[in-house]
């Protein structure tokens, strides 16, 4: 699933091509992907785009009036802007892939793309009034990048959680925008465990969990803004990422091999010198062993 500097790019990259911009007509070709009833959809044409911005992995664009789109991309779901695809006075039938097309004043659209069979993407229409009390935005928690994000904030929401130390970074109601991947770089950086408990950490490795946040989150946005050079990413570029499908290569910092734990829909990646004192935990689809 894309992450905070994926999707803050794509944010930063998407606003100079929709600001200011009017919806003309909206087609929602996959009627699953919408989420909300109420407003209806169809009261977002006719309206101007005001700003286009993130709240941890979502898109929002403010419109407007007093409505909000968000996009929750999930795992395949893409934003891209292009040339209209007219016919005479009709529009073409989209392919299967685009859920929502945004017809705009400028002969462009946004489409809302999902690629493959399993079909999560989400789009919601949300009164402007409210909108951080209702889902998707509800019980978000601090922007990791944000002056409110310091480390006392941190240590009370680590005292908690008593789960796995990977897990409480991925759970969007403490830390926003952090997931699978990134939560393996930040563990990495850290040379922290990523099964450790939560609320077992001492005050030191606090600060040094702190310190891997936002540096790995500040330089995953500085290579993300070098690698798509104002273009829409589409793609999470592999070869940024540290430690994260990089399963049997060697650790950048200590040359150990990379281990892996595979899980049903996601893996933890880490290097067992660095970070769990040389032990290799086992494979979670064949052990029981983590606890």
């Amino acid at each position: 699933m894309p992450e905070l500097p994926f999707i803050q790019v794509l944010v930063e990259n998407l606003a100079p091509r929709m600001t200011g911009r009017t919806i003309r007509h909206v087609h929602l070709a996959s009627p699953s992907v919408l989420k909300t009833v109420e407003p209806p959809l169809s009261e977002t044409q006719g309206r101007a785009i005001e700003r286009v911005r993130r709240a941890g992995k979502l898109i929002l664009l403010d419109l407007d009036g007093g409505l909000s789109v968000a996009f929750h991309l999930m795992r395949n779901g893409r934003l891209q802007v292009a040339p209209a695809r007219v016919s005479g006075q009709r529009s073409p039938r989209p392919s299967k892939d685009v859920a929502l097309i945004m017809m705009l004043d400028d002969d462009q659209e946004l489409r809302f793309v999902e690629i493959g069979p399993k079909k999560r993407a989400a789009l919601y229409v949300l009164p402007a009034e409210g909108m951080f009390e209702r889902e998707p935005l509800q019980g978000l928690g601090l922007d990791p990048l944000s002056d409110e994000f310091t480390p006392e904030r941190l240590k009370d929401m680590l005292a908690q959680d008593a789960g796995q130390l990977k897990h409480f970074l991925t759970l969007q109601r403490y830390i926003t925008g952090i997931g699978n991947a990134f939560s393996d770089e930040i563990l990495w950086a850290a040379r922290l465990s990523p099964f450790v408990r939560a609320s077992k950490l001492a005050p030191e490795e606090i600060a040094t969990l702190y310190q891997g946040i936002r540096a790995t989150l500040i330089r995953g946005l500085q290579e993300h803004r070098q690698a798509f050079t104002g273009n829409l990413p589409t793609k999470e570029p592999l070869q940024l990422l540290r430690v994260h499908r990089h399963g049997g290569e060697p650790c950048p910092r200590c040359g150990t091999k990379i281990a892996q734990v595979l899980y049903a829909e996601k893996e933890t990646y880490y290097c067992p010198f660095c970070q769990t004192g040389g032990k290799v935990y086992a494979d979670r689809r064949l052990s029981r062993l983590l606890k």
